[in-house]
């Protein structure tokens, strides 16, 4: 498993804090970490369900 530098991990809480602002330019990893961070949030945190999304459209791909 790949750990994820503080550095990124730091600017990704960061972009990623207010649950009201969907994700832009979201990747794999980060998507991943998104989904971890707001896990707990319910249905009207923006950032889980574009996250979710991303995920979900990645797994259907392949």
């Amino acid at each position: 498993m790949d750990v994820l530098h503080s550095d990124i991990r730091e600017l990704w809480l960061v972009q990623s804090r207010d649950c009201h602002q969907e994700p832009v330019g979201l990747s794999d990893d980060r998507a991943r970490f998104i989904l971890s961070v707001h896990a707990g949030h319910g249905a009207r945190c923006r950032q889980y369900l574009a996250a979710s999304a991303h995920c979900f459209r990645r797994a259907a791909e392949k």
